[in-house]
């Protein structure tokens, strides 16, 4: 893998006692010669100077994002344009994406000096409201009925072709690497997060023949409302946009991915026995 010399760090927002962990990370990176910017958002939560976000990303080799696994997909979406590659260091608790727990820093961030890592690419989907810009998610992309009083009539096409209509609560339309997220709360199957496939599963269906369906990566889903109102798209848990009867959703996925950073010990498999206690009864 190609060596890395620039750090380029985002921290959790609204966590300003990470100041602390920041500048032992900071002393470490300089004292095996790395050189670490910070993001300005960052910088301006724990009182020190940092550098906008796109010109972080330019600048640096990698970025760190130090937080759980809500920051580090932030970082995925924000960054998808300049493809840099990503380390999660874990301060959270769930962790699927964040490879790294803070005790492991120490021993592995001189692997990004030799190349001695490896880098997982991680399907990210592209949505796009009437054809206007887009908008990118590396977990899922979630259409919500506007309130809890209602269900809500959604209208599907694959590649243009009407599909099938869903009653009930929302859609959600994930990546493998989201089946992990809302998707199985909601039902959905755990997919290997390097499938190319396209995970389309119904939230509280009205209708016991709506169950969750896997799609190759290639099509193209559109999505409008079947009645007149409004819809609630939710993007990675962490931005919201509206959907208004006479518009159309497209969703689809990109050519190119997410990439995480990894040590070469990484176990897709070893990770959900532990996050699910798999085999613990045995």
């Amino acid at each position: 893998m190609k060596e890395i010399h620039t750090l380029g760090v985002i921290l959790r927002p609204s966590t300003p006692e990470l100041k602390e962990y920041f500048l032992e990370f900071q002393s470490l990176a300089h004292s095996l010669g790395f050189e670490v910017l910070l993001d300005s958002i960052s910088g301006g939560m724990i009182n020190r100077n940092g550098l906008n976000f796109q010109d972080l990303c330019q600048y640096c080799d990698a970025l760190i994002s130090i937080g759980g696994d809500g920051t580090l997909i932030s970082t995925a979406r924000r960054s998808f344009s300049y493809q840099k590659p990503i380390l999660g260091i874990n301060m959270g608790h769930l962790g699927f994406l964040t490879d790294l727990q803070k005790h492991e820093v120490q021993s592995f961030l001189p692997n990004l000096k030799t190349g001695n890592y490896n880098i997982t690419n991680h399907m990210m989907l592209e949505g796009k409201i009437d054809d206007k810009t887009s908008f990118f998610a590396l977990n899922d992309i979630i259409l919500a009925r506007p309130n809890d009083a209602s269900m809500i009539h959604l209208k599907a096409y694959i590649d243009g072709n009407y599909f099938n209509s869903y009653y009930g609560d929302g859609l959600i339309l994930a990546t493998p690497t989201g089946s992990t997220a809302y998707n199985i709360s909601a039902g959905g199957a755990v997919v290997y997060p390097f499938s190319h496939n396209l995970l389309l599963t119904p939230i509280c269906a009205h209708s016991l023949t709506q169950r969750p369906l896997i799609l190759p990566a290639n099509f193209t889903i559109d999505i409008e409302l079947g009645e007149q109102g409004i819809c609630n798209i939710v993007i990675d848990g962490q931005e919201n946009k509206t959907l208004k009867s006479e518009q159309k959703i497209s969703i689809k996925t990109q050519k190119d991915g997410a990439k995480l950073i990894h040590n070469i010990h990484w176990d897709y498999f070893k990770i959900l026995k532990e996050k699910f206690h798999w085999g613990d009864y045995e």
